[in-house]
């Protein structure tokens, strides 16, 4: 009698014990498969969800990311994926407003169109029914989906040490203060050329305007704009590349002008991991201005090779480290110069729509020629810090707090410096 009591007790622990394990590995391929799709790897996310759905086929939660992430991905097994999640969960007004979404991006509006009002019935008032009524808009409209995009950015700031800029001279001796509150405008927009399964293209355009209270010699007026292309050679491997051209206002005075190409290659890991690597050619066209009246010295162009490393730690914490080496050439020895960087960024994702943005680098640079100021060969090492608060109220609209450090030590006293910058913006979306 006791052996069999043993035996029966046994035999309960171990299904429990299978149980939680299950359940564990479970939970853990829902939380990849749900990070996976917040930083659009969608093949990793279609991993993670079928994973989870080995020990239970019918599940509704993961049918329905999986479905999800079908969609986002453009495979066409989204839509019987999506309709098995309705069937598991008719009442679920995520799963029609999604379905809705994957009949839109198949050009079949009718049928979308159904879903979508079926969203609103299900969940009036809500963020479900709030998306469902712009798709229906657009639908009516006979329009495609939005292919701009507007980012405006309006607030202010304080700086400790506003003439120290790109070239880090000393101070014009006309300047009597050094530091100064501004406000800045940042407007950055963006136009999707052409979109498939395997290539996007898009221009875009920004403006960043900032106005001194007292030092509106140094009032920066930068127009940038930029083509850019990203082509997936694989799900996990793609190529994107970036043409930019910048011309820089300096107290109304012309500063400089610049192109750059920017390649990139990024390599996906899976379960968040990637690895990028970069390559920058720069060149850039200085012009003299009262201020200063040299600094066409520094015309030249800047090649640039980085790679990153991004991974999370969690659910709720990204990591990016990585190291990058730049080498400066210019029309005179002394502005010519090798840097090398390395860097670490924290982002915190916390309840409330709320994003911490913590990051630091080291940058140490070797100038090639002596110096005018003392004759002998420049070394800076500069050291920089920033954090950043990020409230978000809506889709559209959020606040951020941004403070900003950084010290520059050199071997020649005169580029001795420190700068700390404190922000408050209003950023908007549309």
């Amino acid at each position: 009698m006791k052996i069999r009591f043993l035996s029966a007790v046994l035999s309960i622990l171990i299904v429990t014990g299978i149980s939680y394990a299950d359940d564990a590995a479970y939970q853990k391929h829902i939380a990849y498969g749900i990070s996976a799709i917040e930083i659009n790897n969608y093949k990793d996310a279609v991993d993670e969800f079928r994973e989870a759905l080995k020990g239970r086929p019918d599940d509704r939660a993961a049918t329905l990311y999986l479905g999800i992430a079908q969609s986002r991905s453009m495979d066409k097994e989204a839509g019987s994926t999506l309709k098995k999640s309705l069937a598991l969960n008719p009442e679920n007004p995520r799963t029609t407003l999604e379905l809705g979404i994957f009949y839109f991006n198949q050009s079949a509006f009718s049928e979308a169109e159904d879903y979508f009002n079926n969203t609103i019935k299900l969940a009036p008032k809500t963020e479900f029914s709030e998306m469902a009524e712009k798709y229906l808009r657009v639908i009516k409209q006979g329009s495609a989906e939005k292919r701009w995009a507007l980012n405006i950015s309006l607030g202010g700031q304080y700086d400790s040490n506003v003439p120290i800029i790109a070239d880090n001279m000393r101070l014009p001796e006309d300047v009597s203060h050094k530091s100064d509150w501004r406000a800045i405008l940042y407007l950055n927009g963006r136009y999707t050329l052409s979109s498939s399964k395997t290539f996007e293209s898009s221009a875009g355009y920004s403006l960043y305007q900032s106005l001194h209270s007292r030092l509106s010699d140094f009032n920066i007026t930068q127009h940038l704009v930029d083509l850019k292309g990203v082509y997936s050679i694989t799900p996990s491997v793609k190529l994107s590349g970036i043409y930019s051209f910048e011309y820089v206002y300096l107290g109304g005075d012309d500063y400089d002008y610049a192109h750059a190409f920017s390649p990139s290659l990024t390599l996906s890991q899976g379960k968040g991991v990637s690895t990028v690597i970069d390559y920058r050619y720069r060149y850039s066209h200085f012009m003299n201005s009262d201020l200063y009246t040299t600094n066409s010295f520094r015309t030249g162009s800047n090649n640039l090779i980085g790679i990153t490393q991004n991974f999370p730690v969690g659910n709720s914490i990204a990591v990016k480290v990585g190291y990058a080496y730049d080498n400066d050439s210019t029309e005179k020895d002394y502005w010519d110069y090798s840097g090398n960087k390395v860097f670490l960024g924290l982002r915190f994702s916390m309840p409330y729509r709320t994003l911490l943005d913590l990051y630091g680098e080291y940058y140490r640079t070797d100038y090639d020629g002596a110096d005018p100021f003392s004759d002998k060969k420049r070394n800076d090492t500069s050291r920089t810090f920033s954090a950043s608060l990020t409230k978000g109220f809506s889709d559209r609209y959020s606040v951020t707090l941004g403070q900003f450090y950084t010290k520059n030590s050199s071997n020649i006293d005169v580029y001795d410096y420190t700068r700390a910058i404190t922000s408050l913006f209003l950023n908007v979306r549309f």
